[in-house]
């Protein structure tokens, strides 16, 4: 397993991957996160990983600031979750924040899905619903 740092050059994969999960599917209102543009403005905050098993792309994640930190997605390919690949990438992406001086982090995700129960595993908490119904999940860097 090899985390490489996202580039323009993975908009493809990234495509790959993100339409390849059964759980989390587009939202309506996330269309506009899809496009060309608003992805490559994204992946040059250079806060985003994906994630290479052999010679195939299997997930990624995307860390950005709108102004605040904030998940922007973290996807792996379906016959690839529970092997580490997800978690690794949030590791690397958690890190990134707090290494910029962050303090808090957030994203959203659907409520009762596994990516919820994922995130509570390690450390997020539930903060409520956005406006879409979606679940707000918040993590803060821990005192040293």
């Amino acid at each position: 397993m090899e985390l490489i740092k996202l580039t323009a050059e993975h908009i493809k994969e990234m495509y790959d991957i993100r339409f390849s999960v059964t759980e989390n599917l587009v939202h309506a209102h996330q269309i506009e996160y899809l496009q060309r543009e608003v992805i490559l403005a994204d992946v040059a905050q250079n806060g985003g990983w994906i994630c290479r098993f052999d010679d195939c792309y299997v997930g990624y994640g995307l860390g950005i600031h709108i102004p605040h930190a904030l998940i922007g997605g973290l996807f792996v390919r379906p016959e690839y979750q529970g092997r580490g690949v997800g978690g690794a990438i949030l590791e690397k992406i958690t890190e990134w924040f707090f290494e910029q001086g962050d303090t808090e982090i957030e994203l959203t995700t659907d409520e009762h899905s596994s990516a919820a129960r994922f995130y509570q595993a390690r450390g997020w908490h539930s903060c409520g619903q956005d406006e879409y119904g979606q679940l707000i999940m918040k993590k803060r860097k821990m005192a040293k």
